[in-house]
């Protein structure tokens, strides 16, 4: 019998973070359910999991900076991607209306793309939690009546409540990009990878950054993400977090020549395949 693939997710079964697990890997993996992201990615490095994955940017919410920040630290590599349409709902207990509700409980990201909607429910008293799919299951587990939570469609079915509404998230074009991590094992780079994200700090000089990255554009390498973050503890001094489309593997080779001349310090987090978008 085929042992499952260990997929450490933040959240738990029915997250948008299984689902998207789902269409990196299948439907048959085990789940290492993590409350936070920092668990992902001490369970990835651990060998407790044999891939993590991480969201990393809402179209609606932006960035998750402390993610990268993860990243970097744990020495995982980065070794996939993909995007998922997230349709949030409020679900509720069989029974329950809009108009019974006292309480609606979440994520905080999860909220944070429903703003819209929860500044129509006056009086209402919004609760954080760790996680979309785990406010269902307390609503099951305890038979929180007067209680919604903010989740998918998996968590809909997985724990079998009702939509009490549907599509409350901000704009319909709400899709979130999660990584594939892994442990650092780099191994020759395919002829089927076509992105990068790095890491890298600039001399705080003026025009260093726009130097950089007029070098970068004349290899032919398409910049499709800048992310800048303060280097702590350094003043004035800032590190980017950048995603980059190339076509060949001499273009990377070019790049890291590039980045060791003209960058006070660089990491290449993962070189891999372009992910699809679900949804």
């Amino acid at each position: 019998m085929t042992q499952k693939l260990k997929i450490a997710i933040q959240g738990i079964r029915g997250s948008f973070h299984h689902e998207a697990s789902c269409h990196v890997f299948g439907e048959e993996i085990s789940l290492v359910e993590c409350k936070t992201f920092n668990e992902v990615t001490e369970s990835t490095a651990e060998g407790v999991a044999d891939f993590g994955v991480m969201a990393i940017e809402n179209s609606l919410a932006g960035c998750i900076i402390p993610n990268y920040n993860l990243l970097r630290q744990s020495g995982l590599e980065v070794c996939g991607e993909v995007g998922l349409r997230v349709k949030l709902n409020l679900l509720a207990l069989e029974g329950e209306s809009m108009d019974g509700l006292t309480e609606i409980h979440s994520h905080q990201m999860a909220l944070r793309q429903c703003a819209t909607f929860l500044n129509t429910v006056n009086g209402m008293r919004i609760v954080e939690t760790f996680d979309t799919a785990g406010s269902a299951l307390n609503i099951l587990e305890n038979n929180l009546t007067g209680v919604g939570s903010i989740a998918g469609n998996l968590a809909a079915s997985e724990y079998g409540l009702q939509v009490v509404a549907a599509g409350i998230e901000d704009h319909k074009l709400n899709y979130t990009r999660f990584l594939v991590l892994k442990r650092n094992e780099r191994g020759p780079i395919s002829s089927q990878f076509n992105k990068t994200s790095i890491y890298f700090q600039t001399s705080h000089t003026p025009g260093s950054l726009a130097q950089l990255l007029s070098v970068i554009s004349g290899l032919g390498i398409n910049l499709s993400k800048l992310q800048s973050h303060p280097v702590p503890s350094k003043n004035s001094l800032y590190g980017f977090f950048a995603t980059l489309d190339f076509e060949s593997v001499d273009q990377i080779e070019n790049l890291k020549i590039l980045l060791e001349a003209m960058t006070i310090h660089y990491q290449i987090l993962g070189i891999y395949k372009k992910g699809e978008t679900y949804g």
